[in-house]
Order: structure tokens, then sequence, then C-alpha cells
């Protein structure tokens, strides 16, 4: 029986419409269509519906026109599910190969293990697709990591790294670049270089590529999230006053000449509102979705296939983050002293703490010294680190005592004269090391971990640390614009091969532009009548050579002159030195390595007795096989990291 010619001509449509390939959609189209929320990342599981902010993020990405997509943002602004519904996209409707960079190969892991696989499983587009697990050069056949950061799809791939290890980024070429809280970042991924570089040169061979960044930023002036924000064409979202509908961005305070303002009844957080930049009206936290909705993103330059956005906590719908809580945050960060305050400019601002460039007085430091003994420990400190500088003629070193919340006295410092070149030199920093130091309750501390520089006569200074367990003596070298106060250590020792060995001496990379903006915002500290603030600094009476010494560094704003980008240098004043300075910098990194950032700040005591737990007990005289991870305890990550916050 023959068709009839419609009938035919029907089939031969249906037939081509099977076979056409669905229509391309935008991110967010293809988020509100299938994207679904899982319960291990959600607190409510289920179908996904971006807010208005996002879109744009959104559609950023996958806009044929957009190379460089960045994000500088705060937390609880959705930015972590806006990149899983990225890589669900390039999974399912543009199959592609992807990168993922993550600040550490753990943090890699994790975000597979808690984000990545739920996605598969919940996602149904992305139920369907065959996932095959591939295995990673280098690691054997039965490694679990492998199958964790290394998967393949039809038509793609999906790799996990972590910034830093560089064998992540070794022989592969992928479309789709995905850096994961970049500020986080170490400055060299192992020994291969800037991880942020490595991974862009992944993708130099596709026309098509997309290379996107994210992340909460640190420390104005090394943040690279906001080097990247600021070579884009920085969007920002704008909403109309529901009054009076004049358009602006929502500003916390009015440093700039735009934004409708936060504010709030003196003692009454809960009752902020925004005032309207145009007209001075009062916007309620009951408008935000209907102004979210009527909203939209406007640069600030010129577009050239970079879209960078900047987004913060304000917009947000999180119940978490509602302006009265912000406002709230805000005053309990105040009172908490500096790195409270930075963690809310970081966190809740989605901007860079600006550490003040001015130096401290030196003056005002001698001024208020203390009249404990050199060479004693007052009442307070549970600890006592070095940090040693080394120059050509001496060793200028500095021993510090630590409470729990930062506060600290300075035991001890001075310098050890002779050439460095020599044994007797460093037989004085033996002595240095080994010296017990009286105590406010007859007890008697010990140096729990010296960190000496290894910048100058570097082997010889490494000849003389391999001589103490790594868990009291560390070299380190200071590393300019590092995102991280004390980063991964790396092997020095070599074998016959040329290769690092994993196993030998390792040198500490110290974030010294961190460390002298955590200092001398302390330094600035002034003690009331009640109990000093966490990170104050109490002092001996030493001469006004140590103080001119300690502040001798500013910070000054540099323009590079071949892309005319600014950046923040410290740089030495005119007729100082800088040697106490840098030792003092090293006490600190030794602390650091102990852990004292991860423990609980304890208040200090209202009471005559003593302020703090007695001294732990001092180790062997001059020991030479150790526990891993120190005398106290072996707990791995130093023997203060038993106790986490």
């Amino acid at each position: 029986m023959s068709a009839r010619p419609g009938e035919l001509d029907a089939a031969i449509a249906r037939a081509r419409q099977s076979w056409r390939a669905p229509r391309r959609l935008t991110l967010s189209a293809w988020a509100e269509r299938y994207f679904v929320l899982s319960a291990e990342t959600a607190a409510e599981p289920g179908r996904w519906r971006a807010l208005p902010y996002q879109r744009g993020i959104l559609d950023a990405i996958t806009d044929p026109d957009v190379t460089y997509v960045t994000v500088m943002k705060s937390a609880r602004v959705g930015y972590t599910i806006s990149l899983s519904a990225a890589i669900g996209y390039f999974i399912h409707q543009d199959p592609s190969s992807i990168l993922v960079v993550q600040p550490t190969v753990d943090d890699a892991k994790n975000f597979s293990k808690e984000t990545i696989a739920p996605m598969l499983r919940d996602v149904p587009v992305l139920a369907q697709v065959v996932f095959r697990d591939l295995e990673e050069r280098g690691k054997g056949p039965k490694d679990p990591s492998s199958t964790l950061t290394h998967k393949a799809f039809p038509g793609g791939v999906l790799s996990l790294v972590g910034a830093n290890s560089g064998t992540g980024f070794r022989r592969v070429s992928r479309r789709v670049i995905m850096f994961d809280e970049v500020d986080a970042y170490p400055p060299s991924a192992g020994a291969e270089g800037d991880p942020i570089a490595l991974g862009m040169k992944r993708a130099e061979y596709f026309w098509n590529r997309k290379i996107i960044a994210g992340s909460t930023p640190l420390v104005a002036g090394s943040s690279r999230i906001e080097e990247m924000f600021e070579a884009g064409d920085r969007r920002r979202y704008y909403v109309p006053c529901p009054h009076c509908g004049h358009f602006d961005i929502l500003a916390f305070n009015a440093k700039s000449d735009r934004g409708h303002v936060m504010r709030w009844p003196e003692g009454r957080p809960e009752e902020a509102a925004f005032e309207c930049r145009g007209n001075g009206c009062v916007i309620e936290e009951s408008s935000k979705r209907s102004m979210l909705e009527a909203g939209e993103w406007r640069a600030d330059d010129e577009f050239d296939g970079h879209a960078s956005f900047h987004i913060w906590s304000a917009y947000s719908l999180s119940p978490n983050a509602t302006w009265g809580q912000i406002a709230a945050e805000f005053l309990a960060a105040k009172r908490g002293g500096t790195e409270k305050l930075k963690t809310f400019v970081n966190a809740t601002l989605g901007e860079t703490w600006k550490d003040r460039g001015e130096a401290p007085e030196w003056e005002r430091l001698y001024q208020r010294r203390e009249t404990y003994a050199i060479g004693s420990v007052p009442a307070g400190p549970i600890v006592l680190t070095a940090g040693v500088d080394v120059q050509k003629d001496r060793l200028v070193f500095e021993i510090v005592g630590w409470a729990p919340n930062k506060e600290s006295w300075s035991v001890d410092a001075g310098e050890l004269y002779g050439d460095t070149a020599l044994e007797a030199t460093w037989a004085q920093l033996d002595a240095l090391l080994s010296r017990a130091y009286p105590g406010a309750d007859g007890r008697e501390m010990l140096i729990s971990m010296l960190a000496v520089d290894a910048g100058y006569n570097t082997q010889i200074v490494y000849g003389w640390a391999r001589q103490h367990p790594m868990s009291r003596v560390i070299a380190c070298k200071g590393v300019s614009g590092a995102r991280m106060l004390v980063a991964t250590p790396s092997p020095v020792d070599i074998t016959v091969r040329g290769r690092r060995m994993q196993r030998g001496y390792k040198v500490w990379p110290v974030g010294v532009d961190l460390a002298k903006g955590e200092l001398y915002g302390w330094l600035r500290f002034a003690r009331d009548d009640g109990d000093p603030p966490p990170g104050y600094c109490h002092f001996p009476e030493y001469g006004e050579e140590y103080f001119r010494q300690l502040t001798a560094e500013h910070l000054v704003t540099v323009a590079n002159r071949r892309t005319g980008r600014v950046r923040l240098e410290w740089q030495v004043l005119p007729n100082r030195e800088n040697h106490h300075l840098d030792a003092r910098i090293y006490a600190r990194a030794a602390v650091a390595v102990l852990g004292i950032d991860r423990l609980a700040p304890v208040p200090r005591a209202k009471s005559s007795a003593p302020a703090s737990s007695p001294p732990p007990e001092p180790p062997p005289p001059e020991p030479r096989e150790q526990r891993r991870g120190g005398w106290l305890g072996g707990r791995r990550g130093g023997w203060l990291g038993g106790r986490r916050r």
C-alpha cells in the first residue's frame, strides 16, 4: 500500500527532526531546565533557580564573544553552585575537555567527592552520561585518587588538580580552564611556577577556549583575583531604588561617589537598610528580591573579551545574609580586632584588605616599653619561637613568646657577630637554641621552633639546619606576593640524576608581605585600661635601634612601566636597616608552623594568677632522632596542631 504524498513528507520531516542536533542553550537556560541541587551540597535540594545576578555570570561563560570570565566575590553568593552548573553544561550540552584547578590536591579530591559525584548522580541528563575513570601518569593502577580527579566522557574529559602540584598541569590540553579560589593558591605549583600561568597554557591551542576564575579576595597588592578583575571590563550589579527608580550598586559605606549605602540606627543593626544615592529614600530588606529582578550588570570599562564581575553578600537571598546580619557581623568584627575585620572585608564585602601603608612610629613603640627583664618570659606566653636573619658578618635574632590569641612578648633580641661562612658563628646560634629562659612562674622555657633565613649563604644555612630536627629548626625563604603566610615546604636536595629528593631537606616559603602587613597592624594597637587586644605586641626596654629596624619598611605604590598596572610593594625607608623586622617575621612564621593559627583564642585571666597554661615540658637536650611531627606528641602539623577551632 503506497503512502500518500503528505504522509511521506511528514515522515521525512520527523526523521530529520530526530537527527537534528538539539538547540544550543545558554548556561542559565540549561541550568533552569536541567540542573538539580544535591542534598550533600544544598540546604534545599532539588531543581535550581538561578538568581538574577547569577544569570549574567552564567551566560558570560557560554557567550562565544567572551574568552575570560573573572568573578571577585564574597561568600554566600552561590559561586560554587554556578561553577558546578558550568561543569555540567560542558559535559552535557557542549562536550569539552575541562580542567578545574583547586588550591590544593586535597581540595580537588574533596570537590570531586562532595560536589561533582553528587551532581553526576542527581542531575538526570548527567546520570545518563557514561563516564570512564582515567589513570593518572605516575600513579599505580590501584590508586583511588586517579578515579576521583580524572574522568572521561563522550566528547571530553574532566580533570581536577591542585594548584600546589605541578604534575597536574603536565602533558594535558584542555579547552575549558576553571580556577577556583585563586587567592588561596601558592605562588608556585611545586617547582613548576605560577599555577595560573600553567593552567592558561593548557588552553593556548584552542580557538574557542574559556578561562574562568573566581575567588574571595584577600590582601590588596597581592590579590590575584583583584588583578584579574581589574584587567576585565569590571561589571557591577545595578539595582533600582523601589521608590524613585534611581539605578545604582549596593555599597556597604560611602567611600565612593556611587552606590546605595547601608545604614542602621545606633545599636540596632537588625534594622539595617540602604539609603538611596539618588534621593535619600530608605530601601527596606523586603524590596531586595524585586530590586534584583529589575537589576542589570553594567561595566566600568570597554569589553575586549574579558568579562569581570564583582558581587557581595548584600545581594544574596540566603537566609544567613540579611542586611541586618551583615551589619551585626561588621560590629562583631570591629570589636574582635584586625583579623576579624579583615575576614569581614574579604568574606562578606568581597573586597581586598588594604594594609595601611605608613610604618608605625618607632618613637611611640619605644615610649610604651615595659619593665620586664630582657631574657625573661613574663606571664602569658605558652610557647617561644625564634627568628634569625642572616647577614654576611652577623646573625640577627629575636626570641618571641606567644599566647593563643597571638598576643606576643619579645623576650630577647640581638646580634651574633662573626663571618656567617664560619662554623664558629653558627656555634653561637647553637648555644642560643639550647638556652633556657626563666618564666614568671619559676619554670624555664626553651625555644620550641627556630626559623632561619636561607636567602643569604643558602647552602651554609641548610648545612647548619640539617644538624637539628625539622620539628625544631626550619630554613625559610621570604616570598613576595605570596597568598599564604607559610606555604608547603619544597625539597631542596637533589639526586645524582638531578631530581629533587622528596624525603630530603625542605625549605619553607614565607609570605613576607602578608606577615609585614599583619605585624604593622598589631603594632598600631593601643593598650587601654582593659586587656590588650589579640595580636598586641609587648617589648622590654630595648634601645632605639631595635624599634627603628622593626618599623623600617612601608608600603608604596609601584607602576609597571610596560603594562601600566600598579601594585603595592614593601620598601625600606631611607637610612634605615630592617634586620630586626625580618627576624620578627621569621619568628612569626615559626609559630605558624607550630599551629597557633588553628587555635581558639583563650581570654587572659583577670586575676593575678598566671594568665595562661604553664609552658610545655622542655625537650631532651640536643635531640637527634625525633618522632615525625615534633617532640610534643608527634602530631602531624606541629605540637599545636592537635587543638583546632
